[in-house]
């Protein structure tokens, strides 16, 4: 009877437990935000960062802006019993602004309502500018849904690839990748030099304008490493481990088509350990942007 009581009580902790821990803003939060002013409508395809700590919430949001990915930190406060997300003020691009690198700033905060059921878990609410700004900003609402497409790469060679986008499975064909002497035939174009730490380093790689189709490959020391992806507001992210006993590594960007508005251009983030480094890249059909990777002596 005491073995019974002891088995009842601990399935009903752990049905009490269970959708607390379900209670977690953590992950990847993938939405377009929308705001109406008068007649004029303007959309932010967006991704939400959000690591949670207790109560405490930070990350960063990621948003495009015109033709530039902009990236802002943000930090805020989760309640688990109300299930409602609060993001404190940070800067964000006044929607009339000419430019991302041109622009002016406004403070905006943020307040969500977490919904999780069985197919998935959205974040609803908007982002509200500050006092000043309130008869001149509208606000901007969002639809956030929590990203569960995490698959591994399978790539030729020894280089371990995780990527967020299904790329190839031992249940679907492999995608055609491109024969190495196309690659070959292209001339390199060095964009920049990093000194780097580690000899394995993080990538996410997204299209730096508007979303037009641009599709690509990415090959170390001209090895394939990430095979025909294409390129939207979402990341795709992979680590790859460095050859230290070469001079410098070199990491390419193949275009396998120029989108509908050439050439192609991306927006690349490299994690060094705790460092991370921003570039720009933008290859067509007869070049290949090209980064080399030294190991910091």
């Amino acid at each position: 009877m005491v073995a019974k009581f002891r088995i009842l009580l601990l399935l009903g902790c752990i049905s009490v437990i269970s959708p607390l821990f379900a209670q977690q803003v953590n992950g990847h939060w993938f939405g377009i935000g929308k705001m109406q002013n008068t007649r004029e409508y303007h959309n932010y395809l967006s991704e939400l960062i959000l690591r949670q700590k207790g109560k405490q919430v930070w990350g960063e949001l990621d948003y495009y802006f015109r033709d530039s990915l902009v990236k802002v930190a943000v930090k805020g406060s989760f309640d688990a019993g109300s299930r409602k997300l609060s993001l404190q003020p940070f800067s964000m691009i006044y929607y009339l602004s000419q430019s991302a690198r041109n622009s002016i700033d406004v403070n905006m905060s943020g307040n969500f309502n977490l919904l999780v059921s069985k197919t998935g878990s959205v974040l609803t609410g908007s982002l509200a500018p500050d006092n000043d700004h309130r008869y001149t900003v509208p606000e901007i609402n969002y639809r956030f849904t929590l990203s569960n497409d995490t698959t591994d790469l399978i790539v030729a060679e020894e280089i371990p690839v995780k990527t967020d986008t299904v790329v190839a499975t031992p249940t679907t064909p492999a995608i055609q990748e491109t024969p190495a002497n196309e690659f070959a035939k292209r001339t390199k174009v060095y964009t920049k030099e990093l000194e780097l730490e580690n000899n394995t380093v993080r990538i996410e790689i997204y299209d730096n304008g508007e979303i037009d189709g641009d599709m690509v490959s990415l090959y170390l020391n001209n090895k394939l490493v990430l095979p025909n992806v294409s390129l939207t507001h979402r990341a795709i992210r992979l680590t790859v481990a460095l050859d230290p006993s070469l001079p410098f590594n070199e990491l390419s960007m193949f275009a396998e088509n120029l989108g509908t508005k050439p050439p192609n251009t991306a927006a690349l983030i490299l994690y060094d350990g705790t460092k991370r480094y921003e570039t720009l890249l933008s290859s067509d059909l007869s070049k290949s942007a090209t980064l080399k990777l030294k190991k910091k002596q």
